[in-house]
């Protein structure tokens, strides 16, 4: 899915900007993420591989595919449309002809790649365009749809490998590729933070976490289902998980610090009766064309900006609340929204955040 050449060309501007700040003459795009990002192009043949199957290069004078023949033809005419891009071939059996024609493009300017630019390129991607917003929200309620279904599907007896192929299998249907995901049961949802499923049967209680990615863009979620009455001990921990929750969820606005929104979460772990939880797991961070573009801690200096994307995960031994939101002038709005799975209502300073509650089965 190409995206639209006023998307491409605003990109690129901001990628001639940063050439213009670095004094280079130009910045070679060699990861899929900023490949997909820049282009909506599918920048892989081998998807466990970081770096695509072509690079990019932009100068001022032009906009170049540097690829070699397998790759070429495909990637103009399948992955990018009617995007200004200019071919540049060479044989895939002769390798060192690709330097022969960067250096030839490049006319003795200076290069530097998006990896050597590392968060100062990366940081591009951190303003998302109203259509990379429209997008954002429909991943994100595939990945709430997904893990709705696959809630209400599952049934005691069968294994958390059971669960986590039938999240596969209904991501599938909906064109999401769920990077992340995890499943708990019982006593392991107690045990580790980050649970990747077993063979273990369930029985009373499941956690299940994906992240979800389609057109680029992750959106990530955590729902809880439980078959038959809540103990009492649960109930307490996901109240009280869900009060951290909305906390980070309530400062996270437009102009806040990153750090200062992080302090207000783990002041909410203290205030909730489970002070040091918060040390077990990082807490979320910026969400875009990674799972988290960063994750915040106490020092982190970065602040929020309208039209960016959050993605909160506090968790408490047992329980996890997690959804990703948008931010807006008033109270964030949640993405990873769905129709029929229940929600608690939490209040805090005024204000009331809607949470996913348990589902009880």
């Amino acid at each position: 899915m190409a995206w639209s050449k006023q998307e491409f060309e605003i990109k690129v501007g901001r990628i001639k900007s940063l050439m213009a700040e670095e004094c280079i003459g130009g910045v070679l795009i060699t990861t899929k993420t900023n490949f997909r990002w820049l282009t909506g192009g599918r920048p892989y043949v081998n998807e466990g591989s970081e770096r695509a199957c072509a690079d990019i290069l932009i100068t001022i004078e032009g906009i170049y595919l540097i690829s070699n023949n397998i790759e070429a033809e495909r990637l103009i005419r399948e992955e990018f449309g009617a995007l200004p891009v200019e071919k540049v071939e060479y044989p895939w059996w002769k390798p060192s002809e690709y330097g022969k024609l960067l250096l030839e493009i490049a006319k003795g300017k200076k290069i530097m790649t998006d990896v050597e630019l590392g968060d100062k390129f990366s940081r591009l991607r951190w303003e998302l365009l109203p259509e990379e917003i429209d997008r954002f929200r429909e991943v994100s309620r595939c990945v709430a749809n997904i893990l709705e279904e696959a809630a209400y599907k599952i049934v005691p007896g069968e294994t958390e490998e059971d669960l986590a192929r039938m999240v596969k299998k209904i991501a599938s249907d909906y064109e999401v590729n769920p990077w992340v995901n995890l499943v708990a049961s019982d006593e392991r949802a107690f045990m580790y933070r980050h649970p990747l499923p077993t063979k273990k049967k369930i029985e009373k209680y499941v956690l299940m976490a994906i992240s979800g990615e389609k057109y680029g863009l992750f959106a990530s979620a955590t729902r809880l289902v439980h078959f038959g009455k809540v103990p009492d001990e649960l109930k307490k921990r996901h109240e009280a998980v869900l009060r951290v929750d909305a906390a980070f969820i309530a400062l996270t606005l437009p102009g806040v610090k990153v750090g200062d929104i992080f302090e207000r979460g783990k002041k909410a772990y203290e205030d909730a009766g489970y002070k040091d939880e918060w040390e077990n797991h990082h807490q979320g961070g910026l969400a875009g064309y990674n799972s988290r573009e960063f994750k915040a801690n106490s020092d982190c200096e970065e602040i929020v900006k309208k039209g960016q994307v959050y993605a909160w995960n506090p968790t408490i031994a047992g329980v996890k609340s997690e959804d990703t939101i948008l931010v807006k002038d008033g109270l964030s709005e949640i993405l990873t929204v769905s129709d029929n799975f229940p929600t608690k209502e939490v209040e805090l300073d005024g204000i009331s955040i809607k949470r996913p509650d348990i589902l009880v089965r």
